[in-house]
């Protein structure tokens, strides 16, 4: 095993993929049609970048983290600070996107 430099230093945002993809798609086809072919990771990343940090926090996405809610994307905030703990939160995607970057704003070291 080689250990490597990560290029990010404040934190990751984990989305899962698989709640765009299967669950909600197959659970709540009306939410999957108002969702349409937006990506929260990607407008997290984007957003980021925009905002000025969006090489110090690495948004990614990933396959089920095992705590799902129906119609929502899971998200889990990691950040690099021993002061600000893990957080994992249900969204509503198009909802809730701007808080949830805010809440990543908040948390990772300047």
């Amino acid at each position: 095993m080689k250990a490597v430099e990560r290029k990010w230093k404040s934190g990751a945002v984990l989305v899962c993929e698989k709640c765009y993809t299967t669950r909600i798609p197959d659970e709540t086809p009306e939410i999957a049609a108002a969702i349409g072919d937006f990506r929260l990771r990607d407008w997290l990343k984007e957003r980021c970048r925009e905002a000025g940090f969006g090489k110090r926090v690495r948004v990614m996405g990933t396959t089920c983290q095992d705590v799902c809610e129906v119609g929502r994307v899971t998200v889990t905030i990691l950040p690099l600070s021993d002061t600000a703990p893990m957080e994992t939160f249900a969204v509503d995607a198009l909802e809730d996107r701007e808080a949830v970057f805010q809440r990543i704003r908040e948390r990772v070291s300047p």
